[in-house]
């Protein structure tokens, strides 16, 4: 008789475990505003999903400041090419300039606008039902600083279904899901960006999206830089981490890209090509340009002319390369 009052007690925890009540702010927040998202879905392609997790996340589920004064739930700050209304709020600094709209459609509008800069074009690679790759992708083109932002968003897409959304049946019967769209489709679980781990190596056969056409250089292959490219961005199409990206690059500090630099796709070699055996430095030059330019490690080249690594180098010293 003991026993069974125990399993009949370990059975009503469990169920009162399983139906923790949600945030009623969170299912206020969905409810008034889903019809904004799924909007969005349709016009631009972004997951509503998506969209919803995020107007919750940065909002407060429309009950922060920025929010409620502002009509800013997504927390987008001016930048220099903003010509609207501004409202000035502390975030990572004090007094930081952040866009005001007349109403909260005009902020679900933006966002939307503000996702389909380049920065982020390689999000709508994806399939609009994969969140996780939406999620984790937003974070690597650093929409946020948070590093759990992208795993906050997957809590809230999972614990509210806010995929419902995104995979509405009214999109299906009205004709709005294109077999021919295949950012539409369910994805596949072998095609889907997922972080992977250190040793990942990329195939030969990569896929250079149009504007990035790979070349090589000392014989490692090479993509050129575009205007508001990163290395988040990049590693993002190129299906592989950041920083691995950054490894073959020579760039695990803070560096960033610069349009035209070039962005190597593969290690680079410990010297260079019989063609290049050595290169004087010449004004403007730094050693990570020179090491870029000839397809050579960074420690390499410091080590192929004793020199300690780091050192700045001078004006008209001559370098061997191999």
């Amino acid at each position: 008789m003991n026993r069974l009052f125990v399993l009949l007690s370990i059975f009503v925890f469990s169920l009162g475990l399983c139906a923790q009540p949600q945030n009623s702010a969170y299912l206020s927040y969905i409810e008034k505003y889903r019809d904004m998202a799924i909007e969005q879905q349709i016009k631009h392609k972004i997951p509503a999903a998506i969209t919803m997790a995020q107007g919750i996340l940065e909002s407060a589920a429309g009950q922060s400041k920025l929010a409620v004064e502002a009509n800013n739930h997504f927390g987008i700050k001016c930048a220099s090419d903003w010509v609207g209304l501004t409202y000035t709020a502390d975030d990572d600094t004090r007094d930081e300039c952040f866009r005001k709209y007349a109403t909260p459609a005009d902020s679900y509008e933006d966002h939307s606008l503000f996702l389909k800069r380049k920065r982020y074009s390689s999000l709508f690679a994806l399939a609009i039902a994969d969140y996780k790759g939406w999620a984790y992708g937003l974070k690597a083109c650093g929409y946020a600083t948070d590093p759990n932002y992208a795993d906050k968003l997957i809590r809230l897409i999972e614990s509210y279904n806010l995929q419902s959304l995104t995979l509405d049946p009214t999109l299906i019967q009205a004709g709005l899901i294109s077999e021919k769209d295949t950012t539409w489709q369910t994805p596949d679980p072998t095609t889907v960006w997922v972080p992977e781990d250190e040793s990942y190596e990329m195939k030969e056969s990569i896929n250079a999206y149009t504007d990035h056409q790979s070349k090589r250089i000392n014989g490692v292959r090479y993509i050129i830089a575009g205007d508001g490219d990163t290395f988040a961005s990049l590693a993002i199409y190129l299906n592989m981490y950041e920083r691995t990206l950054r490894k073959y690059n020579d760039a695990l500090d803070t560096r960033e890209l610069q349009p035209g630099d070039i962005v190597y796709i593969y290690p680079k070699k410990n010297r260079a090509s019989r063609k290049h055996p050595y290169y004087y430095f010449r004004p403007g030059d730094d050693a990570w340009k020179i090491s870029q330019r000839f397809g050579i490690k960074l420690r390499s080249l410091y080590k192929l002319n004793g020199i300690p690594f780091g050192t700045t180098l001078t004006t008209t010293q001559r370098l061997d390369l191999r």
